[in-house]
């Protein structure tokens, strides 16, 4: 856990309860702008001038004080009446009329209406009630979150601190900021600048560990240094190369809980934890393919990571209609762009294709749907179709 300033906590992940004891405010007070006093007096009430602490001010018969909107109700007063509700009786000849924001004025009011307890007057706690918890573990820090620390005097709060590496192993990777000319079979590393984008995005600490030849000691050195920094490491590449990735997790002495997953895109991907310093650490590799990447991220990366920060909440999934599509041997995720109007049941799904689709899909997506697999009964489906769509929006 790490203690940071409410300023700074914005999309990070609350490591514990909050629980607030004091009501917000701690006192009464005043609706609108007018005159506190207590109900009970007669209709004439002379107006004290004006005091720093009237709610340490006790009234004495007669009498009422100014308050202003927001104001604390001074001791004894149960209702507050408003200028346009009172008649000034003693003007004075120095053609200063507005006797309300004067505060040296002593002077005396008739009430003119009929006077209710209560009335203009906000009980303590009304915008926040005390003795309860305003914020729950791994609660994600956003505007609303910020505005109800504040309010509640909370300067500072502890944040879960699971930091998250990148590294990208691949021998045609090219950093695209370290050179302007691109070597002839080499592609820029999109994925490194797509995967921390999206980690800052979902409010996780990230280090870049950057591009590493395929060179067996070079990934064994910069993975040791990697795993004494970072809790989780996210590994692009390797995991066509079964046999090299196996031998390297096995130097770690890596258990590997998967190394196939039933889905495309995403099949090759593979999850290992092993232990550094006595704390367990998580290793999730994927494929080097711009066009996996965003999948892979969406389906393994943030619900992993979620769950590592105690959060069980699910994506937002909906079912949607769709055209005619063909299946695939393994269960699909196809990105989409749904919509919907107040005409329609259902919502409406639409891809540009099909077959493997590439990054310019996912910035136009807003939805991941979700195919099922092809049986010997259902080679395709028929329009109209409906199934699942993961539903993430655009930030």
């Amino acid at each position: 856990m790490q203690t940071v300033k409410t300023t700074d906590a914005y999309n990070r992940i609350l490591a514990k309860d909050i629980f607030l004891e004091a009501d917000v405010p701690s006192h009464r007070t005043s609706a609108k702008d007018g005159y506190a006093m207590l109900a009970s007096d007669g209709k004439v009430r002379t107006v004290i001038k004006a005091r720093p602490m009237f709610a340490e001010f006790l009234f004495t018969p007669d009498t009422c004080v100014r308050v202003r909107s927001g104001d604390p109700i001074p001791k004894g007063a149960n209702t507050v009446v408003t200028p346009k509700n009172v008649k000034i009786l003693d003007k004075g000849n120095d053609n200063d009329y507005d006797y309300f924001n004067s505060n040296d004025k002593e002077y005396k009011i008739e009430i003119l209406v009929e006077l209710k307890i209560n009335d203009n007057i906000r009980n303590a706690g009304y915008l926040i009630k005390g003795n309860r918890h305003i914020l729950k573990q791994s609660t994600r820090i956003g505007r609303s979150e910020l505005s109800i620390l504040t309010l509640c005097g909370i300067n500072t709060i502890g944040v879960i601190t699971i930091c998250v590496g990148v590294l990208s192993v691949r021998n045609k990777f090219e950093n695209p900021f370290s050179r302007n000319t691109l070597n002839l079979g080499y592609i820029y590393d999109s994925n490194t600048i797509f995967l921390t984008s999206f980690l800052k995005e979902n409010g996780f600490n990230y280090t870049d560990f950057g591009i590493l030849n395929h060179q067996f000691d070079v990934i064994i050195k910069e993975m040791k240094n990697a795993l004494n920094e970072v809790d989780v490491l996210v590994i692009m590449g390797l995991v066509k190369d079964k046999d090299t990735l196996k031998e390297i997790l096995a130097h770690f002495k890596a258990d590997i809980h998967f190394d196939c997953l039933d889905m495309k895109p995403g099949k090759s991907t593979t999850f290992a934890t092993c232990m550094v310093n006595n704390k367990q650490k998580f290793l999730l590799c994927m494929s080097t393919n711009p066009a996996n990447v965003p999948t892979v991220a969406h389906v393994v990366l943030l619900p992993l990571l979620n769950l590592m920060h105690n959060n069980c909440s699910k994506p937002i999934t909906m079912l949607t209609r769709i055209n005619s599509l063909e299946l695939y041997l393994r269960p699909k995720f196809l990105w989409a762009t749904v919509q919907w109007n107040e005409k329609e049941t259902f919502s409406r799904a639409s891809c540009l294709t099909n077959q493997d689709q590439n990054i310019m899909d996912y910035q136009k997506a807003n939805a991941l749907l979700m195919l099922p697999k092809r049986t010997l009964e259902m080679p395709k489906l028929e329009c109209p179709a409906f199934v699942s769509a993961m539903f993430f929006g655009r930030k």
